[in-house]
């Protein structure tokens, strides 16, 4: 399947919601199952509704997705994978690592030592030394120590009550990059990666993608929050597609028949909880039923040439007759093949 890297350069902040963390927090990372849904609204604004059900939301869809991570520069960045480290021990511990940069996940998908590197983002994010090099190039930095590419913040906002005219403060969180500077590579933002299982869908995601970037993405778009240009370039594919196991770049809801595969001797994984209201193309008062994912990075133990996972249907069932149709969730995996020497030692 072709591969490609989608860049989401943004024209401002992002408010990416995540359940339980309120309006005055945001996510660093946007989750494929919800990047899949907006893409869905862009495919119906673009190809009518009828499009909906039988190109995007069916059983084995058109392409696969990768949620979306941060980049800087030349650099992307990945959640840190289920997967131990060989070699020497390093001078920190990875329990204090969110993300990854590319050039590390590749060595620990192949069971290779991974060099200390360096750590920005007050030592959460690592990254080999050549990685950032060409990151201090791109922003004219001699030093990375103290940098930040992207940043969440809140801002005071105000409420009024419509009887009484009171008002309440309170804060909204938001997510923000570092400014795009005269270098061409000099700009930060989220990426994600796309399969085509169906060649002839290239044309018509690029075209929803583009719509989607005018549109907006995650929450308070009637504010300006959301907004991106895209930018689309051939992506090498990450590790051995022949590999005995792999970890996903998305969060999986897997079915049944699929749990017993997946979930190995060797696997190692963590639980997302995804729920959130309905969407569309007009605002919609219900609440999707919740479902619980399987997180990206973990590793399973599975062909990772094989679709894995499912949509998940979500639709509540107090209100079914007020909907126009079943609101479903994305959840395959993106599967990197991991070699037999990154996998963690089981017991005999």
């Amino acid at each position: 399947m072709r591969e490609e890297i989608v860049y989401l350069e943004p024209r401002g902040a992002f408010h990416l919601g995540e359940r339980g963390i309120g309006l005055e927090e945001t996510s660093p990372l946007l989750h494929a199952d919800t990047l899949y849904a907006a893409l869905g609204v862009a495919w119906a604004m673009l190809f009518g509704e009828p499009a909906l059900a039988e190109e995007w939301f069916r059983p084995e869809p058109p392409v696969l997705i990768s949620s979306a991570f941060p980049f800087a520069g030349p650099v992307r960045f990945y959640p840190r994978p289920y997967l131990p480290v060989r070699g020497p021990a390093l001078p920190f511990s990875l329990k204090d690592i969110a993300f990854v940069s590319e050039g590390v996940l590749r060595r620990m998908l192949a069971g290779q030592p991974p060099e200390e590197g360096v750590r920005i983002h007050e030592g959460t994010v690592w990254m080999t030394g050549e990685e950032a090099e060409a990151l201090r190039a791109a922003f004219g930095r001699r030093e990375l120590a103290g940098e930040r590419f992207w940043a969440r913040h809140r801002i005071p906002r105000v409420a009024l009550d419509l009887a009484t005219q009171t008002s309440s403060l309170w804060h909204f969180g938001r997510l923000v990059f570092r400014e795009a500077g005269p270098h061409p590579e000099a700009r930060a933002g989220l990426f994600f990666r796309v399969r085509y299982r169906d060649p002839a869908s290239a044309d018509r995601f690029r075209a929803a993608v583009r719509l989607l970037g005018d549109h907006g993405i995650g929450g308070d778009r009637t504010a300006g929050h959301g907004l991106f240009v895209p930018r689309f370039e051939p992506a090498d594919p990450l590790g051995d597609p022949a590999a005995p196991a792999f970890v996903t770049l998305a969060p999986v809801y897997p079915p049944r028949d699929q749990i017993e595969a997946l979930l190995g001797e060797a696997a190692r994984y963590g639980w997302l909880t995804r729920s959130g209201w309905i969407g569309g193309r007009l605002a919609m008062p219900y609440r999707r039923r919740a479902v619980r994912m399987l997180a990206e990075g973990s590793l399973f133990t599975g062909d990772p040439r094989g679709l894995w996972g499912a949509m998940a249907d979500v639709t509540p069932q107090e209100t079914p007759e007020a909907l126009p149709h079943p609101i479903y969730r994305y959840g395959f995996a993106f599967p990197i093949g991991v070699s037999k020497e990154a996998l963690p030692e089981t017991g005999a």
